[in-house]
C-alpha cells in the first residue's frame, strides 16, 4: 500500500513538472523590457553580476560587428587545416591555441599607419631657429654683389660695382610672464669704383615687458642707429672723403594699464643725436658739434577694445630737443617744442588683416624768431593684408619733422609711404614688387624734394637654411631746385643663409 502511494506521488510529481513552464522562457511584454532596459535609474541600480534569468538584461552587451566576427574566422581557418592533420600539433605547440583564440587585433593582417599631416606653415620655407637657454634664437647672414648706375646719388653721379654684407639676429625669451627681446640688424655696402659714398647701417632695438599683474604690464625699449647722411641729400657735407657716420641713441619706458576693455598707456623717452667730424678731400676737418642735440618726450595713449580684432585709440605727445650748442656755426637757435595729436585702429586678425594705422596734427615751434613755425598732416600705418593664401600686401607709411641744417630752413616736413606685394609663385618661389615715395618739404623755403623708388626681387629657397636672391631697383629724385634732378638703376644678386 505504501510503495503504491509513493509510486503515485512521484507520477504526479513528474506530470506537473513537464507541464511547468521554465522561469527562463517566460518574458515580459517588449514595452516594459524596453522601459527597464533604457531607464537608467534601474540600469544604474542593478550591479553587472546582478544579471538573472528574470527575463530582462542588466546591462547593455556590445554586440561584436559581422566583419570583425568574419575576421575572426578568417584568421582561424589556417590554423585549422594543420590541426586537423595532426591532432599531437597542438599538444607540442599550446601557442597555436591561444594564437587562434587571440583577438583579431593581434592576429589579423598589420595595415599601413597613416601617417598625420602636417599644419601647413605661414612661412615653409622661414627660419627655424635654434635655443639657448630660455631664448629663441634666429640669425641670418647674408651677402649681395651688384652694379649701381649712380653711385653717388648726384646728377650725372659715376656708376660703380659693389658688395653689400648683411647680418641679422632675432633673440626671444620663452617665459611663461614677462618678455625680453633683441632685434639687431647691421649692413655695410662698399663701392669698387667711386669713393667717399661706402655706408654702414645699423639698427638695433632691446625690448622689453615686465607683467606686473594681469592688467598692468610696464614696456622698456632701448634703441640703437648708426647710419649716414644720403649724399645727395641737402644736409650732405661737399667733398668729404666719406659722408660722416650718424649715431642715435634712445630709450623710452611706459606703464599699460588696463580697465576692464579700456587701456591707458603712460610713456616718456630720452633720444640723443650725436654727429661724426667730416674730413674733407683737402685733409681738413670740419666739426659737425652744431647739429647733436638731445630730445626729451612724454606721451599719453588711450585705447577701447571695441571687437577682440579692432581697437580705436588716441595718441598725444610732446617733446622738446636741445642743441648742445644753443647757436649753431650760422647763428641760429635751433632748439624747438613740440606736440603731436592721432588717432587711429589697430587691427589684430592674424589671418586676414593686423597692424595699425592713424592720422594726425604735428606741430613745431623754434627759439629762434626768424625760424618759421612748422604744423603739418601726419599719417602712419603699418598694416599688412593676407589677401590670398599666396598673395600678401604690406603697407608702411610714416610722418613726423625733422631737423636741418639748411640755412633758413627751420625743419623738414616728412612724408613716406611703401607699398609691397608679394606673391608666391610656388611655396619655395617669392617674387615681390613695390613702390615708394618720400617727400621732404623744407619749411621756411621753397626747397622741395621728392623720392620715387620702385623694385622688383625674387627669392628661391633651396631648403630653410639657404636661399638665392635677385633684385632691381630703380631710384628718381625730382628737386625744385633746377638741376638737381637724377636717375640710379641697381641690379644685385645674393645669397642668404638662416637658421
Amino acid at each position: 500500500m505504501s510503495a503504491g502511494l509513493l509510486a503515485l506521488v512521484c507520477v504526479t510529481a513528474a506530470q506537473a513538472q513537464s507541464n511547468e513552464v521554465p522561469l527562463q522562457k517566460k518574458s515580459l511584454p517588449s514595452s516594459v523590457t524596453d522601459s527597464l532596459i533604457d531607464s537608467p535609474r534601474v540600469v544604474g541600480s542593478v550591479p553587472v553580476s546582478g544579471a538573472g534569468e528574470t527575463g530582462y538584461l542588466s546591462q547593455k552587451k556590445k554586440t561584436q560587428p559581422k566583419k570583425k566576427q568574419a575576421q575572426k574566422k578568417k584568421t582561424s581557418e589556417p590554423l585549422a587545416a594543420p590541426m586537423a592533420a595532426d591532432p599531437n600539433l597542438a599538444a607540442r605547440n599550446p601557442s597555436l591555441l591561444r594564437t587562434q583564440a587571440a583577438a583579431p587585433e593581434i592576429t589579423g593582417s598589420i595595415s599601413p599607419l597613416r601617417r598625420r599631416l602636417r599644419r601647413q606653415e605661414d612661412e615653409p620655407f622661414g627660419p627655424v631657429g635654434f635655443y639657448s637657454g630660455a631664448f629663441l634664437l634666429k640669425p641670418s647672414f647674408e651677402l649681395q654683389s651688384g652694379y649701381d648706375s649712380n653711385a653717388e646719388k648726384v646728377v650725372n653721379g659715376k656708376a660703380s660695382w659693389f658688395n653689400t654684407v648683411q647680418g641679422a639676429l632675432l633673440a626671444q625669451s620663452q617665459w611663461q610672464r614677462h618678455e625680453l627681446t633683441l632685434d639687431l640688424r647691421g649692413a655695410y655696402t662698399a663701392y669698387n669704383d667711386v669713393e667717399g659714398v661706402d655706408r654702414p647701417d645699423v639698427q638695433a632695438a632691446l625690448r622689453g615687458r615686465i607683467d606686473v599683474t594681469s592688467s598692468t604690464k610696464i614696456e622698456l625699449e632701448s634703441k640703437f642707429a648708426l647710419t649716414t647722411e644720403n649724399p645727395g641729400s641737402p644736409d650732405a657735407i661737399a667733398a668729404v672723403r666719406r659722408q660722416p657716420n650718424v649715431y642715435a641713441f634712445g630709450q623710452t619706458a611706459a606703464l599699460v594699464q588696463r580697465f576692464n576693455r579700456f587701456e591707458l598707456t603712460t610713456g616718456i623717452g630720452i633720444e640723443r643725436n650725436i654727429y661724426e667730424n667730416a674730413e674733407l678731400t683737402n685733409g681738413a676737418v670740419t666739426s659737425l658739434a652744431d647739429r647733436d642735440y638731445t630730445a626729451y618726450s612724454a606721451r599719453l595713449r588711450g585705447a577701447y577694445e571695441w571687437t577682440p580684432d579692432m581697437k580705436p585709440f588716441v595718441e598725444a605727445s610732446i617733446d622738446r630737443r636741445e642743441r648742445d650748442l644753443p647757436v649753431d656755426f650760422s647763428g641760429v637757435m635751433r632748439d624747438s617744442d613740440g606736440y603731436t595729436i592721432r588717432a587711429g585702429l589697430t587691427f589684430g586678425r592674424k589671418e586676414w588683416l593686423f597692424g595699425e594705422v592713424s592720422a594726425g596734427v604735428a606741430h613745431r615751434s623754434y627759439a629762434d624768431p626768424t625760424l618759421r613755425d612748422i604744423t603739418g598732416v601726419i599719417f602712419d600705418a603699418q598694416l599688412t593684408w593676407l589677401a590670398t593664401g599666396l598673395t600678401t600686401f604690406k603697407l608702411n607709411a610714416a610722418s613726423g619733422i625733422d631737423e636741418t641744417s639748411v640755412p633758413g630752413a627751420s625743419g623738414v616736413m616728412r612724408h613716406e609711404a611703401r607699398l609691397t606685394m608679394e606673391h608666391a609663385l610656388r611655396r619655395w618661389l617669392i617674387g615681390s614688387v613695390s613702390a615708394g615715395w618720400l617727400r621732404e618739404e623744407y619749411e621756411g623755403t621753397a626747397l622741395v624734394n621728392d623720392y620715387l623708388r620702385i623694385s622688383a626681387a625674387l627669392t628661391y629657397s633651396l631648403n630653410r637654411s639657404l636661399a638665392l636672391k635677385a633684385e632691381y631697383r630703380n631710384e628718381q629724385f625730382f628737386s625744385s631746385s633746377p638741376g638737381q634732378d637724377y636717375t640710379a638703376n641697381i641690379g644685385l644678386i645674393g645669397i642668404r643663409l638662416q637658421r
